[in-house]
């Protein structure tokens, strides 16, 4: 058996003998998702320029929300891109589906830096703007999913926590970048300019990124598992209705888990930072700067628990997290309804702790959990759905628990019974991820 890289081709060893992850394929694996997340962190904290430039409305709020809805577009078609990428992943390989998916996903960055505007165009503007974010999302929902399946398939079998955990290491740093970018802009530029050509330039330059992922994945080697299944004839001609058809109960396994980490992800490093802000009367700056250093926590976080599910196996790891986030969630945000700056930074560093050891833990599972054949598919439609039904409303869901009950400790009551969800499916959970294989036979 052999593969193709820069350097020509060259012995591949059976899949459960790799004896390395190379430095080309961590990059290549992660190289997606930064760009994913840099956009994202990007659009959410420049929304209220966006809300002028393309929403304009005599109500301010109005405007705001015409600038999330159009967030929200890229979730909601997340599932789509599942299915589209997924079938690429089985059918044509891992590395050409992280191939399209980084092209077209940063083709729209780009192109959203040259949109023009709602004072230009009228309503072109916005419909412009919501069908990109609508491409955008397609391409994430391919994206991720797609990531980790290559990740994983490459990592040596004592390895595939470690290796799976850094496709969230990659879109944890993404996020830092936009947030850091666009305070930058703000700090850097007045108002005025930032609202005339400002907001522009960080999203133009998602074209470099853009660059230099389709180089580190266009010279990177298809994974071991998939050059088995070709070489052997063996590839699904209809991955997606097999998977649908054959798998069902790994589909919906993989949407339960990943329920917690997607509600979890934006009640705690975005809901929270408002919350902060409009409701206890932290300052915006402070909140959002508890919001970064969760984040930054978050993300060296990851990989350590990626590392602690290769050696004490993950049902242990999600076992400690569910307990933890099931005893703990509602008290931390308790303590940070107290306005203390102290004990808000503790609250914020408790729960990002908590969602690195799902977000590090979870992306080896997934893949062990779906069978190599129909993999790609079968993971990208019970991922995506969660995201696009958890993630995407959570904020949502924590603002109305709030309005509706009177008590900012109801969003933890709602992680609560999203880690009850974990707790209960932990029985389909490997107690290793070094098998052979990297997961299931089909």
């Amino acid at each position: 058996m052999v593969r193709e890289t820069r350097q020509g081709r060259q012995p591949t060893p059976a899949s459960g003998d790799v004896p390395s992850a190379p430095p080309g394929v961590t990059a290549a694996g992660i190289v997606g998702n930064v760009l994913e997340w840099y956009d994202f962190a990007l659009y959410g904290y420049l929304a209220t320029v966006f809300a002028g430039q393309f929403f304009p409305s005599s109500d301010a709020v109005a405007s705001l929300i015409g600038a999330y809805s159009a967030f929200a577009v890229g979730f909601l078609a997340r599932p789509l891109g599942g299915v589209i990428y997924g079938r690429i992943g089985d059918r044509l390989g891992r590395r050409r589906l992280l191939t399209v998916s980084v092209a077209m996903m940063g083709l729209p960055t780009f192109a959203l830096g040259l949109l023009p505007t709602y004072e230009s165009v009228g309503l072109l503007a916005p419909v412009l703007l919501v069908a990109l974010r609508f491409a955008q999302g397609i391409s994430a929902g391919g994206e991720f999913s797609g990531s980790i399946v290559f990740l994983v398939e490459h990592a040596p079998p004592k390895r595939r926590g470690f290796q799976g955990s850094l496709s969230n290491f990659g879109a944890m740093i993404g996020g830092l970048a936009g947030a850091g970018v666009a305070w930058l802009l703000t700090a850097a530029l007045s108002s005025e300019v930032l609202d005339a050509w400002g907001w522009r330039i960080p999203f133009l330059f998602g074209i470099v990124v853009t660059a230099i992922g389709l180089w580190l994945r266009m010279g990177v080697a298809e994974s071991p598992a998939f050059s088995d299944i070709r070489n052997t004839g063996s590839v699904e001609k209809a991955p997606v209705v097999a998977a649908i058809r054959q798998h069902p109960r790994e589909i919906a396994v993989t949407a339960g888990l990943n329920w917690v980490p997607s509600a979890g992800y934006y009640i705690v490093f975005v809901w929270l930072a408002t919350d902060l802000s409009t409701v206890v009367g932290m300052s915006e700056a402070t909140a959002l700067g508890l919001s970064t250093l969760g984040v930054l926590v978050g993300t060296l976080a990851v990989p350590l628990f990626g590392a602690a599910a290769d050696r004490f196996g993950p049902r242990l790891v999600l076992l400690i997290a569910g307990v933890a986030t099931l005893v703990a969630a509602a008290p931390l945000l308790l303590l940070a309804g107290t306005g203390a700056l102290v004990f808000a930074a503790i609250a914020q560093v408790g729960l990002a702790v908590m969602m690195a050891a799902y977000l590090g833990t979870l992306p080896g599972v997934f893949v062990s959990l779906h069978g190599p054949r129909v993999r790609c598919s079968s993971l990208s439609i019970g991922y995506n759905i969660a995201v696009a039904v958890f993630g995407g409303t959570a904020p949502l869901i924590a603002t109305a628990l709030v309005g509706a009950t009177g008590w900012q400790v109801a969003p933890g009551l709602y992680l609560a019974a999203t880690a009850l969800i974990g707790l209960a499916l932990l029985r389909f959970v490997p107690w290793r991820l070094d098998a052979p294989g990297a997961g299931k036979p089909d």
